[in-house]
């Protein structure tokens, strides 16, 4: 016997209130019924459950500042957040569920924008010097280039690189002294990365049919094989606390009973302003540059005062050993962080969860 007609003979079965009601809707009469009255008869349980039409519970929702459709919900660590596709119905096939929106416990409220900052200016000693066979530092075809570096990070005490024979010593050019701007010090990253989300409330979207059941109820079909805290609930349609659980005088475990707050972010447009560094006062920056021919900053072939890129020609027949620099100037000077300011706005709603005891 098919499971709609078994249910529809049951209907006309029950006691003296249900065979009234079967009646007064055409139930039990051979001819004229038509399909609306058919499924009306098949619901005949005061717990809401039925014969056959609804495979799963029929629950109120016509609960006053509620959206009139339950939903089944995860509640849970962000975390550990479970997906709705994670729901199957009681005979093993997907119940066609999909995440419809997502709650948060508590909104980030207290972002805030790091402080910006910048490196200190400061006056740079050239690296080294640029040797050339040729006069006036002339490196054309003919004539040899050879580096005289000072070491990384060189505070201008006597160095000697590599000696430069004189056929090979005509000039030598030197870069200018560097005035190190200031710089944006960029944020440090977090030691221990972003800080871990909090409780989320899952609402997803099907699972439910609401013409298969009697006026006020909706069907809200059993599933099995979820993870731990999937919960049926309703969710309040507006903004604020007002919205209360109803009390209700269902069966026993299947109110909505269990009130949880959570928060939709409608939108987080809050962003901090890019840092960035203005030179308030210039840097002053000069120094004298000797070179010697012996290794030790003995014998002076010549000295020149730096401020830009110069060209030193050397005494004929020379040799290049070494090198000192010492400064006449050194004043770096000053700049001032700006930036990092909060724009932007968070648009939050908030929304109360009604739920049934989880398991139930």
């Amino acid at each position: 016997m098919r499971r709609w007609k078994a249910g529809w003979i049951l209907a006309a079965l029950a006691g003296t209130v249900g065979a009234a009601s079967a009646a007064a809707s055409g139930c039990g009469v051979v001819d004229g019924y038509d399909c609306h009255e058919l499924l009306t008869c098949d619901i005949i349980n005061e717990d809401g459950t039925n014969n056959g039409v609804c495979h799963g519970t029929c629950v109120e929702v016509d609960f006053r500042d509620f959206e009139k459709q339950p939903r089944l919900v995860w509640i849970g660590p962000a975390t550990e957040q479970a997906p709705c596709e994670a729901a199957v119905l009681s005979d093993g096939e997907s119940a066609g569920l999909r995440e419809y929106e997502r709650l948060v416990a508590e909104p980030d409220r207290e972002l805030r924008c790091g402080p910006c900052a910048c490196t200190e200016p400061a006056c740079v000693l050239p690296a080294g010097l640029t040797v050339t066979s040729g006069w006036m530092c002339d490196n054309g075809p003919g004539e040899t280039v050879t580096p005289f570096r000072a070491p990384s990070g060189w505070d201008g005490a006597c160095v000697a690189p590599d000696a430069v024979a004189p056929e090979a010593f005509g000039s030598f050019k030197v870069a200018p002294v560097t005035e190190r701007s200031c710089d944006v010090v960029p944020a440090p990253v977090p030691r221990d990365g972003a800080l871990p989300e909090g409780q989320v409330a899952v609402t997803c979207a099907g699972g439910t049919r609401d013409d298969l059941c009697l006026a006020g109820k909706v069907c809200m079909f059993e599933v099995s094989g979820v993870p731990p805290g999937f919960r049926r609930c309703i969710v309040s349609e507006m903004e604020g606390d007002h919205a209360m659980c109803p009390s209700g005088d269902g069966a026993a475990g299947r109110a909505f009973s269990e009130r949880f707050t959570f928060w939709r972010v409608i939108d987080d447009s809050r962003d901090c302003t890019p840092c960035a560094c203005a030179e308030t006062e210039p840097s002053r920056c000069e120094a004298l540059v000797s070179t010697f021919e012996d290794d030790t900053c003995t014998d002076l072939v010549a000295s020149t005062v730096i401020r830009q890129r110069v060209c030193v020609d050397a005494d004929l027949g020379s040799a290049l050993g070494s090198m000192r620099a010492e400064w006449r100037v050194d004043a770096p000077g000053s700049c001032a962080p700006s930036g990092g300011e909060l724009v932007g706005e968070l648009i939050v709603e908030r929304r109360t969860l009604c739920c049934m005891p989880e398991g139930t």
